[in-house]
């Protein structure tokens, strides 16, 4: 077996042993997990679809015993750095007010408008 099937292998049954761990947690738990299982879902389609591997990338996959919680660690924390972008959306969110013609609006003194 070539060297990139092994790695994809392997992130697959790690990505399986994560779903099986997360769906013993109770409703709630799952749900206020939903950050970490959105980023563990979208490493693990990076990971074995979209990314095209060089050979020293699969070289070091393949000594970790869990590439996909490694990647996905290091996914969180670039996003936690990248949280401020929040802050531009809702900044331009306001100043451009496109959602008034887009979205429900309230209609007076918290009444939705019907």
């Amino acid at each position: 077996m070539d060297k990139e099937t092994q790695l994809i292998n392997r992130i697959n049954r790690n990505f399986m042993d994560y779903k099986a761990k997360m769906l013993k947690l109770d409703g709630q738990k799952i749900f206020e997990k939903a950050e970490e299982i959105a980023a563990y879902t979208q490493a693990h389609w990076y990971l074995t679809v979209d990314h095209h591997y060089e050979p020293e990338e699969l070289d070091y996959f393949l000594l970790l015993q869990n590439p996909l919680e490694v990647v996905t660690d290091q996914y969180q924390n670039e996003v936690r750095c990248v949280n401020d972008v929040l802050e531009l959306v809702v900044i331009n969110t306001c100043d451009k007010r496109e959602a008034l013609a887009d979205y429900p609006l309230m209609k007076k003194h918290g009444e939705p408008e019907r």
